[in-house]
């Protein structure tokens, strides 16, 4: 009897310690899930942060493009305004100080030299787990204002060629002043140095081709922004500094891309290419080493070919085949509808049609004139000249080989301003013009457009205009040669001022320096004439962009 209720004791007692042991067991258990779940959370609310901050970043962007937008086209009509898909808040101000951080919220008057955007982008979808650090990202960008001008007939772009335009050699465009030309290309295809792979262009400008495309190579490189109507193509090394769009584009073989694309139809990266912005387009293909630093945007598909391929930003698209893979480090939406077309690019700068100029008196009011029929030489030039009391006009247009000012070791120095008109201008040697002290003299070199279509009219191949050798213009003059026929900017010669033909081409050590001049009573500029023949306003270069995100 003691046996049986001692054995019943030992039993219960057993029973009581498994109870603690699986009670211990549950508690172990229920702190590992609960550490496993804060893991996991965490993680959660992290990677979605990251999305997060992609997306608002991407949609901040997306905001500035659309004040750019709207301020090169005139629509700026309130100081902010909001932005659907993707979401932005944007705000605009400006100021009348090129130093000072006094700045009014509106949109820009005639008197602001600088605006400043600020675009606050919103994610699609926000962090979870109380994790808000990326729901939103506000950039800011500050761009120089050119306001419009109402005095003066526009001058017009630092190159204008009607038809296509070559840009071979190491030949170079930039500015007298600092600011940023344009280089204007109605009708056809141009080229930038494609075959000489030990030459170096440099166009510091603005390159917009109305109507045709764009091929670039040999170290070529365009250091500021690229419109064009037909496909853009790089290889051989050449580079834009500013951004690019087009209906499409490739872009192989070291070739770099500082600013953003924008097409509507296929962008194609392969061996090595590298945009530094982001990339908004119909359609997307990486192959071998190809790299694009922010965003990336497809209406379409998106290939990717190789491990080497990387996207830092994020990637939108409509399908995604990733082989490689490829490394996408901002991640992936994929909408298997389309995501649509994206954020839009910056207008394009208008390219005029052809201003037809002729000879007439009309528009050069306070000119005396002399007329030339032989001798048409730079010392009969300069004979004439010195007989001018002011500005003068020389008629040249009745010499039978056109005006030669083709000399060694000889100088046209211009008393006063002087305008010649003749059906061609041979320039070259190492002749030069220049003017006494320093007062600023301005030389007009015209072949006349006696018919008025718009459109160039060279009468006779002949009478091209050649500017060759080591011929110089100096300071203080600054000399526009305009020519229905075509101009070679060639050698070492150096041209100060602006180029207007019927087709225009550089080539070899020839340098363009812009400064403005125009033509009195005549309208360069870009198609828009408010008030008494002026010009629009419009947006310079960009001072500065920044995030402020802490």
């Amino acid at each position: 009897m003691f046996l049986v209720r001692k054995t019943r004791l030992l039993l219960a007692a057993d029973r009581g310690s498994s109870m603690l042991a699986v009670i211990g067991l549950m508690a172990i258990a229920g702190i590992a899930t609960l550490a496993i779940a804060g893991s996991t959370m965490n993680s959660l609310s992290v990677s979605s942060a990251t999305r997060a901050g992609v997306q608002a970043q991407s949609a901040a962007e997306a905001g500035v493009d659309d004040a750019l937008l709207k301020l090169t086209s005139s629509t700026c009509t309130a100081a902010g305004w909001n932005t659907t898909t993707p979401a932005s808040a944007v705000a605009v101000s400006y100021s009348t100080s090129a130093t000072n951080d006094t700045w009014v919220s509106a949109c820009p008057t005639q008197a602001a030299l600088r605006v400043k955007i600020l675009s606050t982008g919103e994610a699609a979808d926000f962090g979870v787990g109380g994790n808000s650090t990326g729901d939103a990202r506000t950039v800011e960008a500050i761009y120089a204002y050119v306001p419009a001008s109402t005095g003066t007939p526009g001058t017009g772009s630092a190159l204008y060629s009607h038809n296509f335009g070559t840009f071979a050699g190491s030949s170079q465009l930039n500015s007298v002043d600092g600011s940023e030309p344009v280089v204007q290309v109605r009708h056809d295809n141009v080229t930038c140095d494609i075959t000489n792979t030990a030459s170096t262009g440099i166009l510091n400008a603005d390159l917009v081709i109305a109507d045709g495309g764009l091929e670039v190579g040999a170290s070529c490189q365009i250091v500021g922004d690229v419109w064009a109507t037909e496909p853009v193509s790089l290889h051989d090394s050449a580079q834009v500094h500013g951004n690019v769009v087009a209906p499409s584009v490739k872009f192989i073989e070291s070739t770099i891309i500082h600013g953003s694309v924008w097409t509507t139809g296929a962008t194609v990266l392969e061996t090595s290419a590298w945009i530094k912005g982001s990339v908004t387009a119909g359609s997307l293909s990486m192959i071998n080493s190809a790299k694009i630093d922010h965003d990336a945007w497809s209406a379409g598909a998106t290939t990717i070919g190789h491990t080497t391929n990387v996207i830092t930003g994020h990637l939108t698209t409509q399908t995604l085949s990733n082989s490689g893979p490829g490394v996408i480090t901002g991640g992936t939406t994929v909408v298997a509808v389309g995501p649509g077309a994206g954020s839009a690019p910056a207008s394009a700068p208008v390219v005029p049609d052809w201003v037809d100029v002729d000879y007439d008196l009309a528009d050069w009011p306070g000119y005396q004139v002399a007329t030339m029929s032989h001798g048409c030489r730079l010392a009969d030039i300069q004979t004439a000249a010195n007989l001018f009391t002011g500005p003068g006009i020389i008629d040249a247009r009745e010499c039978p080989q056109g005006v030669f000012l083709k000399e060694n070791t000889v100088h046209l120095s211009l008393p006063h301003d002087l305008a010649i008109f003749a059906d061609r201008f041979e320039i070259g040697l190492d002749a030069q013009i220049d003017a006494p002290g320093a007062t600023a003299r301005k030389l007009w070199l015209i072949s006349p457009d006696e018919t008025a279509d718009g459109a160039p009219t060279c009468r006779n191949p002949s009478d091209n205009s050649d500017i060759t050798q080591s011929f110089i213009v100096q300071a203080p003059v600054t000399a526009m040669l305009y020519t229905p026929c075509s101009i070679d900017l060639g050698f070492s010669a150096q041209w100060r001022g602006q180029l207007y033909g019927g087709t225009v081409g550089t080539a070899g050590s020839a340098m363009l320096h812009y400064a403005p001049v125009g033509i009195p009573g005549t309208d360069l500029s870009t198609g828009a004439t408010p008030g008494a023949g002026g010009t629009i306003a419009r947006l310079g270069a960009r001072i500065s962009i920044r995030d402020l995100n802490g």
